[in-house]
């Protein structure tokens, strides 16, 4: 092999390995933001919580939920217009000292109304992030549907 085609080939692997680095490290920080318009009935929304993916939290105390949240919903407000209003809503709704982390949050439709639904990890006082819940709200704030699991 030439010393030209070696020199192109560790190049090749180094920009290969800078790139999957970048994005590694380059993807939005904080919760999944889906805005398609998605639509579901108070059977199937549901599903939400068991596709939702809490796994980046669940070591995570309890005691670390405030500054955790802070942080996610922080990225949220950056992610557009939209985002920013679904973390408003959720500053509003919940104490800042609430023990969960969003990390799914959607815009979508519940048998014809508009809502935001809203995954969180959470956990026990004392505990780990390792379980999960579901808001489904209007746009007021109001709860429609709720939900846990893990």
């Amino acid at each position: 092999m030439s010393a030209a085609r070696r020199t192109s080939l560790i190049l090749l692997v180094i920009l290969s390995t800078a790139m999957l680095a970048c994005a590694a490290g380059c993807s939005p920080k904080g919760p999944l933001y889906v805005d398609t318009g998605a639509s579901y009935t108070m059977d199937s929304v549901d599903e939400i919580l068991r596709g939702a993916d809490a796994g980046a939290y669940a070591t995570e105390p309890t005691a670390d939920a405030t500054g955790l949240r802070h942080e996610a919903l922080v990225a949220l407000r950056k992610r557009g217009e939209n985002a920013a209003a679904a973390a408003d809503l959720i500053t509003r709704t919940f104490p800042a000292d609430t023990r969960s982390v969003p990390v799914y949050v959607e815009r979508a439709s519940v048998d014809g109304k508009r809502v935001l639904v809203v995954v969180e990890a959470t956990g026990p006082k004392g505990g780990s992030l390792d379980a999960k819940r579901m808001w489904v709200f209007d746009d007021q704030g109001n709860v429609i549907f709720a939900s846990t699991g893990k």
